[in-house]
């Protein structure tokens, strides 16, 4: 035989195999696998005290916060941390926005006290305009307190106009696949929901909302993995098991698989999303979306949500990388139109993996 034809021999039976190995694909969840979070209205604020002292007492706090981005007329949300440095207790009840000519105000009947010294964070939605570049200004509902003494300052506003972007819709397709071998066998190997250091961790960070599995610890998870796990910029394809991210943190398939081998100790299922440069977790919530209004009642407000459907029910998206809060956009993700509480979505991206991590 002719060199050309062997080539060319070779060169089919490649292809071919490369075509054959793409299409292979493991077993993933049934039906009776999945776990979907029970409901637990959390109470993570406090009830608010009562305005009882005439005289002003001082008072001084640094503020910074965060906008996540901006869709027209979804729940945009910020996260707003505040200090106290001053000698009296404060306690935060609400926050307000003016955005162009608009304001819209958030005021409660519970909030979180500060001590000096201290300080604590603060989820807080809106309702985006249009599509557009604006000016908004930021301000705080607060009380000064001492003795049980407590002078309500009512609304401040403390900052500068800033601008911020409410982007308009967008478009994005990509190709879905399902428990592509390749990556089914790598994630499930190196994920063991059952590895003591990670339980341990689990149970540690779960215990301030019963014992069994609810949806106020999975919050409370990617919450922990929001504020503890550092984001580790590496190169190469070299990915490690989920309990060196504790320790050491890591890159984007760290934090997934960290997220989903937690959920899954926890009690519940998760998922791995891989797309061209990125990876995220997912967490099956159940055939209807009812309990994502616990994850409201958790954070103390109003939020719009991101999630996948599929034959099984919904899977809300954690990408602590990408999001302040349970069910924030993706890295990529992009609002493609308008539809309520639930972004309507999609993904930069050419091909979007779907890996169920197994409960071992």
């Amino acid at each position: 035989m002719e060199k050309t034809a062997v080539i060319a021999i070779l060169t089919v039976v490649c292809l071919t195999g490369c075509v054959l190995f793409e299409n292979v694909v493991r077993k993933g969840f049934s039906e009776e696998d999945l776990i979907a979070p029970l409901p637990y209205k959390a109470q993570n604020t406090q009830k608010k005290p009562a305005g009882n002292y005439f005289m002003p007492l001082s008072y001084s706090y640094n503020i910074s916060w965060e906008m996540m981005p901006l869709y027209a007329h979804y729940q945009g949300a910020f996260m707003a941390e505040i200090e106290n440095t001053g000698t009296h207790t404060l306690f935060i009840y609400g926050f307000a926005l003016k955005i162009g000519d608009e304001e819209q105000k958030g005021r409660w009947n519970s909030g979180k006290e500060i001590p000096p010294g201290k300080n604590e964070s603060f989820i807080c939605s809106f309702t985006c305009p249009a599509g557009g570049n604006y000016t908004y200004y930021l301000g705080v509902y607060f009380m000064a307190g001492t003795d049980g003494k407590w002078h309500d300052y009512g609304l401040k506003y403390v900052s500068e106009g800033r601008t911020l972007e409410v982007k308009k819709y967008g478009v994005a397709y990509y190709t879905p696949h399902k428990n592509y071998y390749r990556y089914f066998d790598r994630i499930n190997r190196l994920v063991d929901p059952a590895e003591p250091a990670l339980r341990n961790q689990v149970r540690e960070i779960t215990e301030d909302y019963g014992t069994v599995y609810n949806i106020a610890q999975v919050c409370a998870i990617f919450d922990w993995i929001y504020l503890n796990v550092p984001y580790v910029n590496e190169t190469g394809d070299t990915w490690k098991d989920p309990c060196s991210a504790l320790d050491n943190g890591g890159d984007c398939e760290e934090f997934a698989m960290l997220m989903a081998a937690m959920v899954t100790a926890a009690g519940g299922t998760a998922r791995v999303y891989l797309t061209d440069n990125h990876a995220f977790a997912a967490v099956y919530v159940g055939s209807d979306t009812k309990v994502m209004g616990n994850v409201d009642a958790y954070y103390n407000a109003n939020l719009s949500y991101a999630l996948f459907e599929d034959e099984f029910g919904y899977w809300v998206v954690a990408d602590p990388l990408a999001s302040f809060y349970l069910g924030g956009l993706p890295v990529g993700g992009i609002v493609t139109g308008l539809d309520g509480k639930y972004y309507r979505w999609s993904i930069v991206t050419n091909d979007l993996y779907s890996i169920d991590v197994l409960n071992k």
